[in-house]
């Protein structure tokens, strides 16, 4: 578990909707954009998070400490963010994301985002923005964050890994319980282009 938080860079999604709903969801959508779910093996921290050939495109699994949430990892670089996007502002899920990777990292960023509503309720980044470090927040701050670390004079300092990693958590997934990154059922991946759901609860 620590090691998929340690990585050089992880991103990571949650919708607050079971697994197998969210699927029938995907599935119901118009063929051309109809997802259908099909089982995949779950193995952090080796599952691969890479643009290898032969790395999945994206993981949803069921954590097992949090059923009744719906855990996504996207690809690094795809645009398997539609994911949340749709659970979110089509299905009308809540939902929250966090892109973070280490200050050793050559475009550093620190980012949490919320959705609730079928909208985005509040995002808030910290990134170098080469040369420079850019801050950005949208929405009003939510309870459990730390506001007076965004006027340190740092930039950097102002969101750290630390700070989404516990923010997560304040949000509802419990992203450091060892639970979490182990499925209560088999994790899945999505495939475009169907119109059925192909798994049974």
């Amino acid at each position: 578990m620590s090691h998929v938080l340690e990585r050089t860079f992880f991103n990571l999604s949650v919708v607050r909707a079971p697994l197998q709903a969210l699927i029938g969801q995907f599935a119901s959508l118009p063929p051309l954009v109809a997802a259908r779910a099909e089982r995949v093996a779950l193995a952090f921290p080796d599952q691969p998070y890479t643009a290898a050939p032969g790395a999945l495109p994206l993981l949803l699994w069921s954590p097992a400490c949090s059923p009744g949430l719906t855990a996504v990892m996207p690809h690094v670089s795809s645009g398997d963010y539609f994911v949340l996007e749709y659970a979110c502002k089509r299905f009308g899920h809540d939902g929250a994301a966090v892109r973070s990777s280490a200050a050793s990292d050559a475009e550093p960023i620190n980012e949490f985002v919320t959705y609730t509503g079928n909208r985005m309720q509040r995002a808030v980044r910290a990134m170098k923005d080469s040369p420079r470090w850019d801050f950005y927040q949208h929405g009003d701050p939510l309870p459990f964050e730390s506001v007076h670390a965004y006027t340190a004079r740092r930039v950097r300092d102002r969101l750290q890994r630390e700070g989404v990693l516990r923010y997560m958590e304040a949000w509802g997934a419990p992203v450091r319980d060892a639970g979490f990154w182990r499925s209560q059922g088999e994790a899945v991946t999505l495939v475009r282009g169907a119109v059925q759901p192909t798994l049974t609860p």
